[in-house]
C-alpha cells in the first residue's frame, strides 16, 4: 500500500509538472507577432544550467559591448531553449526564471540527451515561425562566440547572398568529406534509423548557423518525415541538409577540441566546450591583450575546467 501511495504521488507530481509546461507552451504559442531581426541566437541549455545562463546574461558574449567594423550596430535577439523536467521543484524554478528573465523557452519534450534532436527541431521551428532573420545561430551554452569577428565575417563576406540556399549552412565541419556511420556506443545510429553506411559532411553541434531560407526548408523537410529523426542531432541536420543539396560551409577559425595551437590566435571565432565563467576571461584577454590566453597551456586549462564543470550537471 505504501509503495502504491508513493507511485500515485509521483504520478501526480509528473502530471502537474506536465501541466505547468503545457501552460508555458500555450503562452509561447499565443505570440502571433512576427519579430524582424538580423541575428537570432538560440542557445541550447539544460534545466539545471541556471548558473550558465546567468553568467551569459551578465558578463558573457551576449551582453558584452562589442565594437564591429562592418557597421556600428547589429539587431540581435537571443533566447535559451530547453525541455521540461519531471523534477517538480526544478520545473517551478524554471517557470519562475522564464517569467522573470523573459528569455527562457521551455519546449514540449522532456529534456534528455535522447531528445536532443527534437530540441533542435523545436528550436528551428520556433525561429522560422516567430522571426524573420538574416541568420539563426544554434549554439550550446558551453560555446564561446566572438561576436565581433563572427558578425563582421557573416555580413562582410556572406550578406550579399544571405537568403540564398547555397550559402545557408555555416559552422565548423566535423570532417571535410563523408563519414562512416558509427553503429555502437553513445553516438551510435542504428541501421533502421539511417540505412546508408556513410554520413554526409555536417557541422559540429556546438554551434552552427542557418540563414532564413535554409532553416525554413530544413523544418519543412523534417515535417515530411523523409527519414527517422535519429538522436545525433548535428548529423541529422546535416543529413536533412544533404537531401536539400545544402552544403555545409566552413567558418574559418572555428574550433571544437582543437586547442593545442590556437591559444594566441586573435582570429578565433568560435570555441566549443568552454564554461561561461571562462568565456568571460577569454573576452577580457582578447579585448585587452589581443589574444585569448598567454600560452597554450592556459587555454587547455580553461577547456579542462569547463569540461569538469559540465560533468557536474
Amino acid at each position: 500500500m505504501r509503495l502504491c501511495g508513493e507511485l500515485h504521488d509521483l504520478e501526480d507530481d509528473m502530471y502537474h509538472s506536465r501541466e505547468e509546461v503545457i501552460e508555458h507552451i500555450r503562452d509561447i504559442r499565443m505570440i502571433q507577432k512576427v519579430i524582424d531581426t538580423e541575428i537570432l541566437i538560440l542557445i541550447i541549455t539544460a534545466p539545471n544550467n541556471r548558473a550558465f545562463r546567468d553568467q551569459l546574461r551578465k558578463e558573457g558574449y551576449l551582453t558584452y559591448p562589442w565594437k564591429w567594423t562592418y557597421k556600428d550596430t547589429f539587431d540581435v535577439r537571443y533566447a535559451f531553449v530547453c525541455g521540461y523536467t519531471t523534477n517538480r521543484t526544478l520545473l517551478a524554478e524554471m517557470s519562475k526564471e522564464a517569467m522573470e528573465e523573459g528569455d527562457l523557452l521551455i519546449g514540449d519534450f522532456e529534456d534528455t540527451y535522447e531528445n536532443l534532436v527534437y530540441k533542435t527541431i523545436w528550436l528551428l521551428r520556433y525561429a522560422v515561425e516567430r522571426y524573420t532573420f538574416d541568420y539563426v545561430f544554434k549554439v550550446d551554452d558551453d560555446t564561446f562566440i566572438n561576436s565581433q569577428l563572427l558578425f563582421d565575417f557573416l555580413y562582410k563576406y556572406i550578406k550579399p547572398n544571405y537568403n540564398d540556399l547555397n550559402v545557408g549552412y555555416y559552422g565548423g565541419m566535423i570532417r571535410h568529406g563523408p563519414r562512416e556511420v558509427q553503429r555502437e556506443g553513445q553516438w551510435g545510429i542504428q541501421k533502421w534509423e539511417f540505412e546508408p553506411d556513410i554520413l554526409p559532411p555536417y557541422h559540429v553541434g556546438g554551434a552552427y548557423i542557418l540563414n532564413h531560407v535554409a532553416a525554413k526548408k530544413l523544418i519543412d523537410l523534417n515535417a515530411r518525415h523523409v527519414m527517422v529523426a535519429f538522436r545525433i542531432e548535428d548529423a541529422y541536420v546535416g543529413a536533412l541538409a544533404d537531401r536539400l543539396g545544402l552544403k555545409p560551409r566552413d567558418i574559418p577559425k572555428t574550433y571544437s577540441k582543437q586547442y593545442d595551437r590556437f591559444c594566441g590566435d586573435k582570429a578565433g571565432k568560435i570555441y566549443h566546450r568552454v564554461a561561461p565563467s571562462f568565456q568571460v576571461k577569454m573576452i577580457k584577454n582578447w579585448t585587452t591583450l589581443g589574444y585569448y590566453c598567454k600560452e597554450t597551456k592556459s587555454l587547455e586549462q580553461i577547456i579542462e575546467a569547463g569540461e569538469e564543470l559540465l560533468r557536474k550537471y
